[in-house]
Protein backbone atom coordinates (compact mmCIF):
# COMPACT_ATOMS: atom_id res chain seq x y z
CA UNK A 1 0.00 0.00 0.00
CA UNK A 2 1.79 3.68 -1.17
CA UNK A 3 1.72 5.91 2.33
CA UNK A 4 -0.44 8.74 2.82
CA UNK A 5 1.98 11.01 2.97
CA UNK A 6 3.33 9.96 -0.19
CA UNK A 7 -0.48 9.75 -1.85
CA UNK A 8 -0.69 13.62 -0.48
CA UNK A 9 2.20 14.83 -2.16
CA UNK A 10 1.28 13.10 -5.59
CA UNK A 11 0.22 15.56 -8.07
CA UNK A 12 -2.54 13.72 -9.77
CA UNK A 13 -6.36 14.81 -8.76
CA UNK A 14 -8.21 13.37 -5.84
CA UNK A 15 -11.93 13.29 -4.62
CA UNK A 16 -12.65 15.21 -1.23
CA UNK A 17 -13.11 11.84 0.31
CA UNK A 18 -9.81 10.45 -0.96
CA UNK A 19 -8.37 14.06 0.43
CA UNK A 20 -10.30 13.46 3.58
CA UNK A 21 -9.29 9.90 4.90
CA UNK A 22 -5.16 10.29 3.40
CA UNK A 23 -5.49 12.98 5.96
CA UNK A 24 -6.99 10.88 8.71
CA UNK A 25 -4.36 8.67 8.09
CA UNK A 26 -1.26 10.60 8.51
CA UNK A 27 -3.06 11.88 11.60
CA UNK A 28 -2.90 8.37 13.21
CA UNK A 29 0.68 8.55 13.16
CA UNK A 30 1.33 11.44 14.89
CA UNK A 31 0.45 12.42 18.52
CA UNK A 32 -0.98 15.54 17.14
CA UNK A 33 -4.62 16.43 17.57
CA UNK A 34 -6.79 17.12 14.84
CA UNK A 35 -10.42 16.98 14.61
CA UNK A 36 -12.37 15.85 11.38
CA UNK A 37 -14.34 19.25 11.75
CA UNK A 38 -11.22 21.33 11.04
CA UNK A 39 -10.46 18.67 8.31
CA UNK A 40 -13.67 19.66 6.60
CA UNK A 41 -13.11 23.20 7.19
CA UNK A 42 -9.86 23.02 4.78
CA UNK A 43 -11.87 21.10 2.44
CA UNK A 44 -14.48 23.44 2.51
CA UNK A 45 -11.50 26.53 2.23
CA UNK A 46 -9.86 25.13 -0.91
CA UNK A 47 -13.34 24.48 -2.70
CA UNK A 48 -15.10 27.60 -1.83
CA UNK A 49 -18.14 26.15 -0.09
CA UNK A 50 -20.30 27.70 2.15
CA UNK A 51 -21.27 25.04 4.31
CA UNK A 52 -20.23 21.75 5.73
CA UNK A 53 -23.54 20.09 3.55
CA UNK A 54 -21.79 21.25 0.47
CA UNK A 55 -18.55 19.29 1.62
CA UNK A 56 -21.06 16.10 1.64
CA UNK A 57 -22.97 16.69 -1.58
CA UNK A 58 -19.40 17.44 -3.19
CA UNK A 59 -17.63 14.74 -1.12
CA UNK A 60 -16.64 12.21 -4.53
CA UNK A 61 -15.83 14.94 -6.45
CA UNK A 62 -12.28 16.32 -7.20
CA UNK A 63 -10.76 18.70 -4.82
CA UNK A 64 -10.67 21.95 -6.82
CA UNK A 65 -7.35 22.62 -5.22
CA UNK A 66 -5.31 19.61 -3.85
CA UNK A 67 -2.19 21.47 -3.94
CA UNK A 68 -3.51 23.86 -1.31
CA UNK A 69 -5.29 21.61 0.73
CA UNK A 70 -2.28 19.63 1.00
CA UNK A 71 0.10 22.84 1.96
CA UNK A 72 -2.81 24.07 4.65
CA UNK A 73 -2.92 20.49 5.79
CA UNK A 74 0.99 20.61 6.15
CA UNK A 75 0.69 23.14 8.20
CA UNK A 76 -2.44 22.13 10.06
CA UNK A 77 -0.21 19.27 10.92
CA UNK A 78 2.53 21.38 12.39
CA UNK A 79 0.83 22.88 15.28
CA UNK A 80 -0.94 25.68 13.20
CA UNK A 81 -4.32 27.30 14.20
CA UNK A 82 -6.65 26.66 11.66
CA UNK A 83 -8.06 30.11 12.42
CA UNK A 84 -5.00 31.71 11.43
CA UNK A 85 -4.25 29.41 8.39
CA UNK A 86 -7.90 30.24 7.27
CA UNK A 87 -7.80 33.80 8.45
CA UNK A 88 -11.47 32.83 10.00
CA UNK A 89 -12.98 32.51 13.45
CA UNK A 90 -16.27 32.09 14.67
CA UNK A 91 -17.52 34.01 17.94
CA UNK A 92 -21.18 33.94 18.88
CA UNK A 93 -23.13 35.13 15.18
CA UNK A 94 -20.12 36.35 13.66
CA UNK A 95 -17.72 35.02 11.31
CA UNK A 96 -14.44 36.96 12.00
CA UNK A 97 -11.14 37.78 10.22
CA UNK A 98 -7.95 37.10 12.37
CA UNK A 99 -4.51 36.79 11.94
CA UNK A 100 -1.34 36.57 13.74
CA UNK A 101 -2.12 40.27 15.19
CA UNK A 102 -5.00 39.46 17.33
CA UNK A 103 -5.66 36.39 19.52
CA UNK A 104 -8.15 33.88 18.65
CA UNK A 105 -11.55 34.49 20.41
CA UNK A 106 -12.36 31.92 22.90
CA UNK A 107 -15.06 30.31 24.44
CA UNK A 108 -14.45 31.85 27.45
CA UNK A 109 -15.01 35.48 25.86
CA UNK A 110 -17.84 34.24 24.59
CA UNK A 111 -19.45 33.94 27.68
CA UNK A 112 -18.39 36.97 29.31
CA UNK A 113 -20.39 38.56 26.60
CA UNK A 114 -23.37 36.83 27.20
CA UNK A 115 -23.01 37.04 31.11
CA UNK A 116 -22.75 40.93 31.07
CA UNK A 117 -25.67 40.93 28.27
CA UNK A 118 -27.67 38.89 30.81
CA UNK A 119 -27.07 41.71 33.47
CA UNK A 120 -27.45 44.38 30.98
CA UNK A 121 -30.84 43.67 30.47
CA UNK A 122 -32.35 41.72 33.50
CA UNK A 123 -31.23 44.50 35.53
CA UNK A 124 -31.95 47.71 32.47
CA UNK A 125 -28.68 49.34 33.08
CA UNK A 126 -28.15 52.02 31.07
CA UNK A 127 -26.05 51.70 27.78
CA UNK A 128 -26.24 54.91 25.98
CA UNK A 129 -22.29 54.24 26.07
CA UNK A 130 -20.76 51.09 25.81
CA UNK A 131 -16.80 50.90 25.60
CA UNK A 132 -14.54 47.71 24.94
CA UNK A 133 -11.17 47.87 26.25
CA UNK A 134 -8.47 45.90 24.64
CA UNK A 135 -10.23 44.90 21.62
CA UNK A 136 -8.11 42.33 19.55
CA UNK A 137 -10.27 41.73 16.92
CA UNK A 138 -13.22 43.74 17.69
CA UNK A 139 -15.34 40.65 18.61
CA UNK A 140 -16.56 41.75 21.91
CA UNK A 141 -17.81 45.22 20.43
CA UNK A 142 -19.30 43.65 17.42
CA UNK A 143 -21.28 41.38 19.50
CA UNK A 144 -22.55 44.17 22.21
CA UNK A 145 -23.33 46.52 19.22
CA UNK A 146 -25.04 44.18 17.41
CA UNK A 147 -27.33 43.28 20.47
CA UNK A 148 -27.68 46.70 21.38
CA UNK A 149 -28.07 48.53 17.88
CA UNK A 150 -29.22 52.13 19.67
CA UNK A 151 -25.99 51.74 21.68
CA UNK A 152 -22.96 54.13 20.88
CA UNK A 153 -20.34 51.48 20.68
CA UNK A 154 -16.12 52.33 21.42
CA UNK A 155 -13.56 49.54 20.80
CA UNK A 156 -9.91 50.64 22.26
CA UNK A 157 -6.46 48.50 21.50
CA UNK A 158 -2.59 49.84 21.72
CA UNK A 159 -2.06 48.40 18.78
CA UNK A 160 -2.94 49.98 15.42
CA UNK A 161 -2.66 46.38 13.42
CA UNK A 162 -5.59 45.43 15.84
CA UNK A 163 -7.93 48.17 15.14
CA UNK A 164 -7.52 47.82 11.68
CA UNK A 165 -8.35 44.27 12.04
CA UNK A 166 -11.73 45.08 14.48
CA UNK A 167 -12.41 47.95 12.00
CA UNK A 168 -12.33 45.34 8.58
CA UNK A 169 -14.69 43.16 11.35
CA UNK A 170 -17.28 45.78 12.08
CA UNK A 171 -17.32 46.53 8.26
CA UNK A 172 -18.39 42.72 7.50
CA UNK A 173 -21.03 42.56 10.20
CA UNK A 174 -22.32 45.99 9.25
CA UNK A 175 -21.86 47.74 12.62
CA UNK A 176 -20.89 51.05 13.27
CA UNK A 177 -18.48 51.32 16.08
CA UNK A 178 -15.90 54.20 17.17
CA UNK A 179 -12.16 52.68 17.10
CA UNK A 180 -9.63 54.32 19.11
CA UNK A 181 -5.65 53.46 19.02
CA UNK A 182 -4.13 53.80 22.57
CA UNK A 183 -3.26 52.42 25.83
CA UNK A 184 -5.80 51.41 28.21
CA UNK A 185 -8.29 54.18 28.82
CA UNK A 186 -5.97 56.73 27.74
CA UNK A 187 -7.90 57.45 24.04
CA UNK A 188 -11.05 58.03 26.46
CA UNK A 189 -9.96 60.01 28.80
CA UNK A 190 -8.14 61.97 25.92
CA UNK A 191 -11.63 62.96 24.55
CA UNK A 192 -13.11 63.48 27.91
CA UNK A 193 -15.73 60.20 27.39
CA UNK A 194 -17.82 59.06 29.82
CA UNK A 195 -19.08 55.14 29.67
CA UNK A 196 -22.30 53.43 31.22
CA UNK A 197 -20.47 50.38 30.61
CA UNK A 198 -17.05 49.15 29.88
CA UNK A 199 -15.63 45.48 29.40
CA UNK A 200 -12.77 43.95 28.55
CA UNK A 201 -10.74 41.05 27.91
CA UNK A 202 -7.22 42.32 28.64
CA UNK A 203 -3.73 40.34 29.05
CA UNK A 204 -4.04 38.78 32.27
CA UNK A 205 -1.72 35.44 32.39
CA UNK A 206 1.71 36.29 34.69
CA UNK A 207 2.40 32.73 34.98
CA UNK A 208 3.78 31.91 31.65
CA UNK A 209 3.12 28.30 32.63
CA UNK A 210 -0.54 28.39 31.98
CA UNK A 211 -0.29 29.66 28.57
CA UNK A 212 -0.44 26.52 26.12
CA UNK A 213 2.42 25.81 23.39
CA UNK A 214 0.81 26.61 21.05
CA UNK A 215 -0.45 30.30 21.52
CA UNK A 216 3.18 30.81 22.72
CA UNK A 217 4.34 30.09 19.34
CA UNK A 218 1.52 31.39 17.17
CA UNK A 219 -0.51 33.74 19.39
CA UNK A 220 0.38 37.38 19.98
CA UNK A 221 1.84 37.08 23.16
CA UNK A 222 1.68 40.54 24.69
CA UNK A 223 -2.09 39.85 24.38
CA UNK A 224 -1.96 37.32 27.09
CA UNK A 225 0.94 37.65 29.23
CA UNK A 226 1.94 40.04 31.48
CA UNK A 227 4.34 40.60 33.92
CA UNK A 228 1.25 41.54 36.78
CA UNK A 229 -1.58 40.07 36.08
CA UNK A 230 -3.80 42.26 38.14
CA UNK A 231 -2.51 46.13 36.22
CA UNK A 232 -4.67 46.66 33.51
CA UNK A 233 -7.19 45.99 36.21
CA UNK A 234 -6.36 48.09 39.08
CA UNK A 235 -6.02 51.02 36.09
CA UNK A 236 -9.44 50.72 35.27
CA UNK A 237 -10.87 50.81 38.97
CA UNK A 238 -7.79 53.50 40.27
CA UNK A 239 -9.44 55.85 36.88
CA UNK A 240 -12.87 55.04 36.20
CA UNK A 241 -14.12 58.25 37.71
CA UNK A 242 -12.13 59.51 34.42
CA UNK A 243 -14.00 57.60 32.07
CA UNK A 244 -17.51 56.26 33.62
CA UNK A 245 -20.84 57.87 34.52
CA UNK A 246 -21.94 57.76 37.83
CA UNK A 247 -24.20 54.72 37.26
CA UNK A 248 -22.19 52.42 35.66
CA UNK A 249 -21.55 48.50 34.88
CA UNK A 250 -17.68 46.59 34.33
CA UNK A 251 -16.96 43.27 32.99
CA UNK A 252 -14.12 41.99 32.88
CA UNK A 253 -12.67 38.69 32.33
CA UNK A 254 -10.23 37.42 34.50
CA UNK A 255 -7.44 34.60 35.71
CA UNK A 256 -8.97 31.34 37.52
CA UNK A 257 -6.68 32.62 40.75
CA UNK A 258 -6.63 36.27 40.90
CA UNK A 259 -10.60 37.00 42.94
CA UNK A 260 -8.50 37.67 46.17
CA UNK A 261 -6.20 40.20 44.59
CA UNK A 262 -8.91 41.80 42.80
CA UNK A 263 -11.25 42.23 45.58
CA UNK A 264 -8.47 43.91 47.47
CA UNK A 265 -8.08 46.27 44.49
CA UNK A 266 -11.72 46.75 44.43
CA UNK A 267 -11.85 47.64 48.07
CA UNK A 268 -8.75 49.79 47.63
CA UNK A 269 -10.59 52.00 44.67
CA UNK A 270 -14.37 52.26 45.18
CA UNK A 271 -16.48 53.18 48.11
CA UNK A 272 -19.23 51.32 50.05
CA UNK A 273 -21.62 51.78 47.08
CA UNK A 274 -19.95 49.45 45.15
CA UNK A 275 -20.79 45.89 44.36
CA UNK A 276 -19.35 43.14 42.42
CA UNK A 277 -19.41 39.44 41.62
CA UNK A 278 -17.12 36.73 40.72
CA UNK A 279 -18.43 34.09 38.35
CA UNK A 280 -17.10 31.15 36.61
CA UNK A 281 -16.60 30.31 33.18
CA UNK A 282 -18.07 26.87 31.45
CA UNK A 283 -14.93 25.13 32.70
CA UNK A 284 -15.83 25.57 36.33
CA UNK A 285 -12.98 28.06 36.53
CA UNK A 286 -13.21 31.64 38.68
CA UNK A 287 -12.99 33.67 35.02
CA UNK A 288 -15.50 36.45 35.02
CA UNK A 289 -16.10 39.90 37.34
CA UNK A 290 -18.97 41.99 37.05
CA UNK A 291 -19.04 45.44 38.96
CA UNK A 292 -21.72 47.76 39.53
CA UNK A 293 -21.41 51.20 41.29
CA UNK A 294 -24.40 52.93 42.22
CA UNK A 295 -28.26 51.60 40.99
CA UNK A 296 -29.44 51.35 44.33
CA UNK A 297 -32.89 49.88 43.34
CA UNK A 298 -31.50 47.40 41.54
CA UNK A 299 -30.89 43.83 42.89
CA UNK A 300 -27.73 42.62 41.94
Amino acid sequence: MIKSKRLLAMKKALTNRELFFLAKNKIKNTNINISDNEIYQILEYVNNYQNYTEIILNFDKICENCRLFKKLFDELISGKPIQYLLNRAQFLNFDLYVDKNVLIPRPETEGLVLKAIEYIEKLSLNRNLIVDVCTGSGAIAIALKDKFENSEVFATDLHPECIDIANKNAKIAEKQIHFLVGDKLEPLKERKLKFDILISNPPYVENIDDIEEKVKSYEPFDAVFTKDGTAFYETFFKEANSVMNPNFFMAFEINYDQEEKLTELIKKYFKENIRYKFEKDIYNLNRYLFILNGYEDRSF
